[in-house]
């Protein structure tokens, strides 16, 4: 097999052609752009693993299991008072065993999992479910206490719990503060503005995630940081070092509570300034398409920042939460997760390798990039023939030593609700339908000097209501229906239900035909180091990590960050490099 003449005329234009009225007149990053090298460097993979910072220090190897739960909290009002959080600390104590006994030596919970998502009418129904956290720094072990009232009981029973279990216990709950004088039976009243009406003067709460170690101590205590919607909660202020603890079994750990996992505080800050590279997150996550579904955004998050995250999500489908996992970057193993609609509490077990924690400042040293090898243009070999993905609907398949446990399966063929991003600020150009055999590289442009290449092909004939569309964007996002607003980069090819930019994501609602289309490479120019990559297919399955590969490049005036495909991707729905510019958020 050779490249097409096609193939050549395609990049020998494309080497010299301005892309104007795609890029709003951003020209720069296209000149600079090297076509050549790129396609070699995505061609073959061991040129484009050496597109990525040399780690030069000398790291010690850590290994431990890890557990986490996909949960459909017990919610029934009626039962009133301390009911709710203690039946569902009740089977997170049973879980909490379960996953000792298959090894594990810490476990996440989710968030919202003690109280449920349940709105609350009064102060005393919301009030009865909320605790006292001990300050981490005192060292307490509830379980010692002597009779409690009800704000500790449930601290007392998960303490007592990791103590007799020797496990860690990740816990995200609601956490009173100087609420030492309450009127009780007054209504929570939220005006429309989000301001908490008839709130008790000085009492303040927190969505916070709980650490018990394994003698039951409160080892961390962190106050979720970055809210969504949750007007009744203030966020935490507490340094970023706040939200971290180290374990018996030597590894250092950061906390992360749903939103938060789309700003620089804790988590990223405490991966970059401290080095930390495992991470606990808690949430209740909404989906949103076509590039922030919980595994997606978990993928990239773990593979864009190289940190293994453990992850514990709501399971509440109809509302578009659903999904945990164990994402295992450091090492670039298999990941552990589940995203199944059917699947119901799903307890998720694995192996995880790490290495101590040391600040990426030494990790990352400026010069300590590596670049592309070039070679001559015709030497460069053409990729083997991949073999299809079967489309499944199983989400994971039990790879070396993940376990997960299903119980409790109650809502088979329950459907789903996503949230979707407005597309049509995205430049957006639609991918040509070459011939069979053709390959052809597309570049897009948008602001700030974001510039997206894709290099595709048409293996054979593809359907007419089939079309994939390449998207550029740079600039502010809104989330919460307005209330936040974030900066974001973009690159991304997306699968479409026609050539309107506003079916673009919305594949769920429509049969989708196979698609014989094909990626090679996705790569762009970013102002920022923050990238999140991942391939996701229109079954709502992460695409095998093992037959792709991420990797990321600083130049004195930008980050290169590329997708490297090198087995075909069966059925995709969206290629993605999302990046945060944190700096930019309106609100920084």
């Amino acid at each position: 097999m050779t490249l097409s003449f096609s193939y050549i005329i395609i990049y020998l234009c494309l080497s010299c052609l301005v892309v104007a009225g795609q890029n709003d007149g951003k020209t720069g990053r296209e000149q600079k752009y090297d076509f050549q090298s790129t396609l070699k460097a995505h061609r073959k993979g061991e040129t484009a693993k050496e597109f990525v910072h040399k780690d030069t220090t000398a790291e010690t190897e850590v290994e431990y299991v890890a557990a986490t739960l996909q949960y459909a909290p017990y919610d029934d009002p009626s039962a009133g008072g301390l009911a709710v959080p203690e039946e569902n600390a009740r089977v997170f104590i049973q879980y909490a065993g379960e996953a000792k006994d298959m090894g594990a030596q810490i476990i996440v919970f989710p968030e919202g999992g003690l109280t449920s998502l349940s709105p609350y009418l009064a102060w005393d129904a919301f009030l009865a479910q909320t605790q006292v956290v001990p300050n981490p720094e005192d060292k307490e072990v509830p379980c010692e206490y002597g009779d409690v009232k009800n704000s500790s009981k449930i601290i007392k029973e998960l303490s007592c719990a990791a103590m007799e279990k020797g496990i860690y216990l990740v816990v995200d709950l609601v956490e009173q503060s100087n609420c030492s004088e309450i009127a009780f039976g007054e209504d929570l009243a939220l005006s429309q503005n989000g301001d908490v009406s008839g709130a008790p003067p000085g009492c303040i709460f927190y969505n916070t995630q709980v650490v018990f170690d394994d003698a039951g101590a409160v080892v961390a205590r962190y106050r979720k940081k970055h809210l969504y919607t949750e007007a009744v909660f203030t966020a935490g202020t507490d340094p970023d070092s706040a939200a971290t603890f180290e374990t018996s079994f030597g590894v250092t750990f950061t906390l992360l509570i749903c939103f938060d996992i789309l700003y620089e505080t804790p988590a990223v800050s405490n991966i970059y300034n401290l080095g930390i590279r495992d991470v606990l997150l808690s949430t209740a996550w909404f989906d949103e398409l076509p590039s922030l579904t919980a595994p997606q955004i978990w993928k990239g998050f773990s593979q864009g920042n190289n940190v293994n995250l453990v992850a514990s999500n709501i399971y509440d489908p109809p509302v578009g939460s659903l999904g945990a996992g164990i994402f295992r970057s450091v090492y670039s193993e298999p990941d552990y997760y589940t995203y199944d609609t059917s699947s119901g509490n799903t307890l998720i077990v694995g192996k995880v390798k790490t290495k101590l924690a040391a600040p990426s400042a030494k990790r990352h040293q400026p010069g300590a990039s590596e670049v592309f090898n070039y070679k001559d243009f015709d030497d460069l070999p053409l990729l083997a023939p991949a073999q299809v993905d079967k489309r499944q609907t199983n989400v994971m398949e039990l790879k070396m030593n993940g376990k997960k446990i299903h119980k409790q399966n109650t809502n088979q063929n329950m459907e789903i609700k996503y949230l979707h991003e407005d597309l049509s600020r995205y430049n957006n150009v639609i991918l040509e339908r070459i011939s069979p055999g053709d390959f052809a590289i597309q570049q897009l442009c948008h602001e700030d000097d974001l510039c997206c290449n894709l290099i595709y092909e048409y293996p054979a004939e593809e359907p007419e209501d089939i079309v994939y569309m390449l998207i550029a964007y740079s600039g502010i996002v809104e989330k919460g229906g307005g209330l936040y607003l974030q900066y974001v980069q973009v690159c991304g090819v997306v699968l479409c239900l026609n050539e309107t930019i506003d079916s673009c994501g919305h594949f769920e609602e429509a049969y989708v035909p196979d698609s014989a289309f094909r990626a090679y490479s996705l790569s762009g120019t970013f102002s920022e180091r923050y990238v999140y990559p991942s391939v996701f297919t229109d079954t709502l399955q992460l695409f095998s990590p093992e037959k792709w590969n991420y990797t990321l490049s600083e130049s004195p005036d930008h980050y290169h960050a590329i997708i490297h495909l090198h087995e075909e991707v069966n059925d995709l729905s969206m290629l993605n490099l999302y990046s945060r510019w944190f700096s930019r958020d309106p609100d920084h």
